[in-house]
């Protein structure tokens, strides 16, 4: 059980595969989990889009939820993406990641069909409704092809009563951050996700974290500790100077994939770097710019990100 806000940098961990994609490879989800929690994360979640969701079975989700949380052991907090278009399954998902000891929930609100307001608000009440735990709406537009004014998560807010948070992924998110922050005075709680791109903006306008990728967290960390001590000079440098990596590895969802886990096996955490079909294609040209930056990195930095 949570016992203070979520906060901070909590990576989306990706799903590893074998190199023959026909399963999930839990002993390497498990030194994912090990490896991020070393560098000092304030959470870990599961099953967006860097987990390619929509390429997991019902059976592997509920095991990765259960793997995840049995290894994590209570070390840090463990959020559990809920990503069904049917309310009444997303209410099962609910309930089966708390059951397994999630200790939070991450809404996608349902986009196929494209639903009323009326109807997205009733799923994700729902799906709070099901759970004794906070919530996170993910709102992700570019993905989903749904696009959702902010008065229906302030709607959404005040009908729950709390303890409700907001992943904003909208291009720019920096105006529906500053929106969510003053109409709620601060009680909705907002992410940022999109790789970071936007992580300086973000946290200038009142973000409480970001929700990157697992594969390179130090610089993540970097900026969210130093603009959390004041020293927002030093976060902005920090932001800056990582822009251009991620100016590569952002270019698409799919191929952000490819490469935190062409990066994470590059480290040695997980075996294979397989994308279940159909994915990305990172042609030389793609990988060899990657491992340019990881020079860069090194050089501007300070800092080691892969071999």
């Amino acid at each position: 059980m949570l016992t203070k806000p979520l906060h901070g940098v909590i990576p989306i961990l990706p799903a590893p595969f074998t190199a023959d994609g026909a399963d999930i490879d839990y002993r390497s989800l498990r030194r994912v989990i090990d490896a991020v929690i070393e560098e000092g994360v304030h959470g870990v979640a599961l099953l967006g889009v860097a987990s390619e969701f929509y390429k997991i079975a019902d059976d592997e989700r509920r095991l990765m939820i259960e793997t995840t949380v049995e290894h994590t052991a209570g070390r840090v907090p463990v959020i559990a993406n809920i990503t069904r278009h049917s309310t009444e399954l997303a209410v099962k998902d609910a309930k089966h990641a708390e059951a397994a000891g999630a200790d939070a929930v991450m809404v996608v609100p349902p986009s196929f069909i494209a639903p009323s307001n009326a109807a997205i608000v009733e799923h994700i009440e729902a799906v709070a409704g099901a759970v004794d735990l906070p919530v996170i709406i993910q709102y992700a537009p570019n993905v989903t092809g749904v696009g959702i004014p902010v008065e229906t998560f302030l709607e959404v807010e005040r009908r729950t009563g709390g303890r409700m948070y907001i992943k904003a992924e909208s291009v720019p998110p920096g105006p529906m951050i500053s929106a969510i922050v003053e109409q709620t005075g601060g009680r909705m709680g907002v992410f940022i996700g999109n790789g970071g791109v936007q992580t300086y903006d973000a946290l200038e306008r009142g973000a409480v974290g970001l929700m990157p990728g697992a594969a390179m967290l130090r610089p993540y960390l970097d900026i969210y500790e130093a603009f959390a001590r004041g020293d927002k000079d030093a976060a902005f440098r920090r932001f800056n100077d990582l822009l251009p990596i991620l100016n590569h590895t952002t270019q698409s969802a799919e191929l952000f994939v490819r490469f935190e886990k062409a990066i994470l096996k590059a480290r040695g955490v997980i075996a294979s770097d397989v994308c279940r079909k159909p994915n990305a294609i990172a042609d030389a040209g793609l990988m060899q710019m990657l491992w340019k930056y990881g020079k860069y990195a090194e050089e501007r930095l300070g800092i080691k990100l892969w071999p």
